[in-house]
């Protein structure tokens, strides 16, 4: 696989957000569905696996999640609440900037401990 792949991502009760940055800096994928929370325990995950394997590259998600639980029910944290590595992606817990909802606003944490 290539260079890394930036998707940025954010769960809400709502709402699961999708944009796939590739490393320079051209966004390929933007996508909009419908709550994670209602999703197959596998859907998320399994669009990572897709995304990473179409385009050939590993990815770095930087996940918002509106709560822990959202995250954890899509496989994407471990139990400790630790943001999951695998073969095709691995995953950093990020906050959003005070005032701003756009997936390109998120800012990473870096060392984040819940």
């Amino acid at each position: 696989m290539s260079a890394q792949v930036i998707v940025r991502m954010a769960l809400t009760e709502s709402a699961t957000r999708i944009l796939v940055i590739e490393p320079s800096g051209i966004q390929v994928l933007k996508a909009h569905f419908p709550s994670a929370s209602g999703a197959h325990r596998l859907a998320t995950r399994t669009l990572l696996e897709a995304v990473a394997m179409l385009g050939n590259a590993r990815l770095h998600v930087v996940l918002s999640a509106e709560s822990e639980a959202i995250s954890c029910a899509q496989g994407l944290l471990d139990g400790l609440g630790y943001g999951v590595d695998t073969i095709f992606y691995d995953v950093e817990l990020a906050r959003r900037r005070q005032g701003r909802r756009r997936l390109g606003d998120l800012k990473l944490v870096r060392g984040h401990k819940p």
